[in-house]
């Protein structure tokens, strides 16, 4: 029988098995840290919600025992679930961070007037103290500056958590991987390892970074309409080659995207991105330029709703607009998981004549930051551990996780492979799954943040708020559009003057929109139209079940 109370456990709340939403506690007896607290994004068919964020139920009775939140890196599935975490845990939770992911942060929390004394610059390889946790921040590569791995000294073993990483050697505005520490971890010994798995199917070794700005010139080369490239916002050393590629071409540059003018902003002022001089125009300015010497650094690179590229592909942005023969540059890939946006995004520009590039057609456009096979196997040679377990990935990518490391010699009973399960770590050092966790799908829409469980509970807000079908009915021929709002279990505070001006409302503000033309963003529009206008009139949140209909 195994003794818990003197135990370690790290209770996974995202990110294993999954991609988004990294989220793991380290706890002992009378200690909590927590390293990460990303966000994702909602399952396809999830209509009206913006993102995902962990489910904290677990801690929500173990909040004396927090310690603080260790940072690894500033990727939204890393960093983006703080604002909405943070206020429903204790105050004063202090959180430990890298110079860069600490600067985005702190740019979050100013968004969300959420206070920033608490966040802390860590250097590297300064130990942090948290209770009876030692952790030390060790320097690797990704695509994103200032990545982290973390070795945790515990009172029983010490654990290396291997967050997103690769082993590039030719990093851009990036050091090199900190190979030293890391080896020296393993000669001290290393009960367990959380370790990248992203992209472990791959063969070999992921390719740096440096070579995308060839791609980039290629891409670039002979256009002599408008340029745009997209790309994750807090890929500061992708934008650092656009940067550079747009200069040598003669264009001027200039940001689009809250996300991204935020992150550029932040990283210039921390010395992690140089801005040639006279390069950066403002894009309500950029227009006033000929086509060939313009050059968008834009959001929405995984096709997001509402993002900037999403309104400019939609006709909708107030500043910029998209013509026919000007160029798309996609400089990542899909998240696993997200690949009908991205392609939806795609082809939506692509409809209107705007010649896109993308990895399915030019694979050097975007490189990883993940590890592949072979450096997964390098990082298990140098850290030696006694077991492993996989991250960051879904239930095929820790598969073939376990493959890899059978092949380095480690014993398939040593190979945790949990789902919605704790691991315990064992006085004696020995590692085993624990206890299975109920965890929720939790979303965030407007703001607002709330749990998906049974179905009861949206039989419950039917009752509570009613239900509102809206039915869209559009005559291309005629360029017409019918609207018909069919209220349930509302109608004793609605009569037919008040469905009237709702209707008037909503007709101005689709009067200009061909909904037909991308029903998946019109459909969110719609229902996010509708419940303003019930708010505003009578107070009420309806689930609301939009209809378009092509007469």
């Amino acid at each position: 029988m195994y003794n818990t109370s003197s135990s370690i456990k790290i209770v996974p709340l995202g990110g294993t098995p999954n991609v988004h939403d990294n989220m793991y506690v380290y706890e002992s007896i009378d200690d909590i840290f927590i390293v990460d607290c990303g966000m994702g994004f909602p399952e396809v068919g999830v209509s009206g919600v913006d993102l995902t964020i962990p489910d904290i139920t677990y801690l929500k009775d173990k909040q004396s025992k927090i310690r603080g939140f260790v940072m690894t890196h500033g990727h939204e599935d890393h960093i983006g679930g703080l604002p909405y975490i943070i206020p429903q845990l204790r105050d004063n939770i202090p959180i430990y961070a890298s110079k860069l992911t600490a600067g985005f942060i702190k740019e979050k929390f100013k968004e969300f007037s959420i206070d920033t004394k608490l966040i802390n610059v860590v250097g590297d390889r300064q130990p942090i103290t948290l209770g009876r946790f030692e952790v030390k921040m060790i320097p690797v590569t990704h695509s994103v500056p200032d990545t982290k791995h973390l070795i945790i000294k515990t009172p029983h073993g010490n654990i290396y958590h291997g967050s997103d990483f690769k082993f590039d050697w030719t990093p851009v505005g990036q050091e090199l991987p900190d190979i030293q520490s890391i080896t020296r971890a393993g000669a001290e010994g290393v009960t367990l390892l959380l370790s990248d798995c992203l992209r472990s199917e791959k063969e070999g070794y992921s390719l740096s970074e440096a070579i995308v700005e060839d791609s980039f010139e290629r891409e670039f080369r002979g256009i002599e309409n408008r340029i745009a490239v997209t790309t994750m916002s807090s890929n500061i050393s992708r934008i650092q080659q656009a940067l550079w590629v747009a200069k040598r071409s003669g264009r001027k540059v200039a940001f689009v995207g809250f996300s991204i003018e935020r992150n550029v902003k932040t990283a210039a002022e921390l010395g992690f991105l140089k801005l040639p001089p006279r390069l950066i125009i403002d894009k309500r300015k950029i227009g006033t330029l000929p086509k060939n010497e313009q050059c968008l650094i834009i959001a929405g690179s995984q096709g997001q709703l509402g993002s900037s590229l999403e309104r400019i592909a939609t006709k909708e942005h107030k500043l910029l607009s998209l013509d026919p023969g000007d160029k798309v540059i996609f400089s990542s890939d899909p998240i696993p998981g997200n690949e009908v946006n991205v392609y939806r995004m795609i082809d939506l520009l692509s409809r209107h004549g705007i010649t896109t590039s993308y990895s399915d057609i030019s694979d050097d456009l975007h490189v990883s930051g993940h590890a592949s096979s072979k450096e997964i196997m390098m990082l298990m040679a140098m850290t030696r551990p006694k077991y492993v377990m996989p991250t960051g990935g879904t239930h095929r990518h820790t598969v073939q996780f376990s493959k890899l490391a059978g092949e380095m010699g480690i014993p398939k009973e040593r190979v945790l492979t949990p789902e919605n399960q704790a691991i315990v770590i064992e006085s004696g050092g020995v590692v085993h799954v624990g206890e299975t966790l109920e965890l929720k799908n939790v979303y965030v829409e407007s703001g607002v943040i709330s749990h998906a469980s049974e179905p009861i509970m949206d039989r419950k807000l039917m009752f509570q708020e009613g239900v509102v079908v809206v039915v869209f009915t559009s005559n291309r021929e005629r360029q017409s559009l019918d609207i018909d709002v069919i209220p349930k279990g509302i109608t004793k505070q609605l009569d037919e003057s008040l469905l009237s001006s709702i209707k008037v409302a909503l007709a101005q503000v689709f009067k200009s929109t061909d909904i037909t033309r991308d029903k998946l963003y019109s459909k969110d529009k719609i229902s996010k139209e509708v419940s303003r206008l019930f708010i505003k009139y009578i107070g009420k949140n309806p689930v609301v079940i939009p209809i378009i209909v092509e007469d």
